[in-house]
């Protein structure tokens, strides 16, 4: 059992302990070590970037044209690769027929190369490619891109790669509509018919002057129809199996 002389002189100890400590931090930076986790802020933040902003990465390209030609009634391929499904877009309403069930979603065009659809009660968005060749619209799995003003836009890989007149290449990427870029390697090569984008070696062809896709994606063409009856008729026409007319 300690005496109280004791227990004086071990508050005294801890007092001494404290203000050592106190003193130690007056001198500290407000820097952040090295390796610090990465939800403290270790420099200024820089500002966020949407995508279409002025100094945004697709400042060029007309989201409110695009998003005009996707409007209407369409049979296209869903999201299991060879299962075509119906589709009815009014702004941003999407209705989705996959031959038995419809199901409301929430449409956005997400960059000038991909399309955003959103299960609000689920809280689940799923992200489909795609690219107007001309007047007709492919969409589905595989690469794609365009051209728009003097930059190359293509959608591959979980990226969208932008290529500028000089030759640079930045690979964006996104969060919360904030983009942010990170120098990349592409390059456009061969001319005419042979003409593509190439980048992490993948190569994605020139379809037109202005529209590129891979292979898989250029067989991925979107019908358009007059209304969602016509297009829901014409998904349960194309799922009839071959010889039901004959019977």
């Amino acid at each position: 059992m300690t005496s109280r002389r004791e227990r004086l002189g071990i508050v005294q100890v801890r007092r001494f302990a404290l203000a050592g400590v106190l003193l130690c931090g007056c001198g500290k930076s407000d820097q952040q070590p090295e390796g610090a986790p990465s939800g403290e802020r270790t420099k200024e933040p820089v500002p966020e970037v949407p995508k279409d902003a002025p100094t945004g990465p697709f400042a060029a390209f007309d989201f409110d044209a695009a998003e005009a030609s996707w409007q209407g009634s369409w049979v296209l391929e869903g999201e299991v690769a060879g299962k075509q499904v119906a589709w009815m877009i009014d702004g941003s309403s999407l209705v989705e027929f996959d031959g038995t069930t419809e199901r409301k979603l929430e449409f956005s065009l997400y960059s000038p190369c991909q399309i955003t659809y959103t299960d609000v009660e689920e809280g689940v968005t799923g992200y489909k490619s795609f690219v107007f060749v001309r007047d007709t619209l492919h969409a589905g799995l595989g690469s794609s891109g365009t051209v728009a003003g003097d930059a190359v836009i293509v959608c591959d890989g979980g990226k969208t790669y932008v290529l500028d007149a000089a030759g640079a290449c930045l690979a964006w990427t996104e969060r919360f509509d904030d983009w942010k870029s990170e120098p990349a390697t592409c390059s456009v090569a061969g001319e005419g018919d042979a003409r593509k984008f190439v980048v992490e070696g993948h190569e994605i062809a020139f379809l037109d002057d202005a529209s590129l896709g891979t292979a898989q994606m250029k067989n991925n063409v979107a019908i358009k129809h007059a209304n969602f009856a016509a297009a829901k008729a014409a998904l349960a026409s194309a799922s009839e199996p071959a010889g039901t007319d004959a019977l």
